[in-house]
């Protein structure tokens, strides 16, 4: 499949180049926040496009990164008492320490995990796909079995909470594997209520998606010339838009969550588009 963006000429390129952009941006602005691999969404987006699968891989991870944006405007109060915890102590400092670990433990496993993916991608073209398939059905197990853990309370533990959840949130550096659902699943096996375990999976988010599109800048900056920068502002602007509306969304609603379901879909499409004859630019 040839990239359709160098098919389309004319005044219509930049056109396509920028619906490009704000379907991935609305995709990376919804599925960032639920149980759901934005990445891998991206991924698809970009594949069916015509961009290797290796290729589309980390511009997922790239624009993953834009919504840490939308999370540092929408928790700018709890951003601005984890400084003030510096000196005076209370929630401000836990979160900060609980920040810092989850962090630390995410770079241990999401690195290495993604440097794996970023090759493993470049030989598997479409048996790519199919493994992004089977990790969306383990992902839609996962879920299912979330909606079983007993419901009961605890308070933060820095270290041993962001820890974990760090370790949980590295993993979702593979394809198919969601960061939010992995966290929130962690978290709630802490023992955290499910409006909790989303709100510290959403600040997770920030210093994590940062990480990401920081690793593509610095080590496979040639994957970002292979869109334009149209394609890449008006997917920023629409992914910062569409978080802020859906972190407000989600955590009105954040124990009527079924996710599963949509996984399961997602993973069956993954599957069929791996069924599908492609041929990359």
């Amino acid at each position: 499949m040839p990239h359709l963006l160098t098919v389309v000429g004319g005044s219509l390129e930049g056109y396509q180049e920028l619906l490009l952009g704000l379907a991935s941006g609305i995709a990376q602005g919804v599925f960032e926040w639920i149980p759901v691999s934005s990445k891998t969404i991206l991924l698809l987006e970009f594949y069916w496009m015509g961009v290797p699968a290796s290729t589309a891989y980390l511009l997922g991870l790239f624009l993953n990164g834009s919504t840490a944006a939308a999370a540092i405007i929408y928790f700018r109060k709890d951003l601005f008492e984890m400084l003030k915890g510096l000196w005076s102590g209370g929630e401000g400092r836990s979160l900060l320490f609980f920040l810092i670990f989850s962090t630390s433990a995410t770079g241990i496993t999401a690195i290495p995990l993604a440097t794996l993916v970023s090759e493993y991608l470049k030989s598997l073209d479409n048996l790519s796909m199919l493994i992004v398939g089977l990790l969306y059905l383990v992902m839609t197990l996962l879920l299912w079995l979330k909606a079983k853990l007993p419901q009961r309370t605890c308070s933060l533990n820095p270290l041993r909470d962001g820890v974990l959840a760090g370790l949980a949130q590295g993993f979702s550096a593979l394809p198919g594997v969601s960061r939010s659902g992995m966290t929130i699943l962690a978290l709630l096996a802490l023992g955290h209520r499910p409006k909790e375990a989303l709100r510290l999976s959403f600040l997770m988010s920030i210093p994590a998606t940062l990480g990401g599109a920081a690793y593509v800048t610095l080590i496979h900056r040639e994957a970002l010339t292979t869109i334009s920068p149209i394609t890449l502002a008006s997917s920023s602007i629409a992914a910062i838009t569409i978080s802020i509306l859906a972190i407000t969304a989600l955590l009105k609603a954040s124990e009527k969550l079924k996710p599963h379901i949509l996984t399961l879909i997602l993973a069956l499409i993954t599957i069929l588009t791996a069924a599908l004859p492609t041929q990359t630019i």
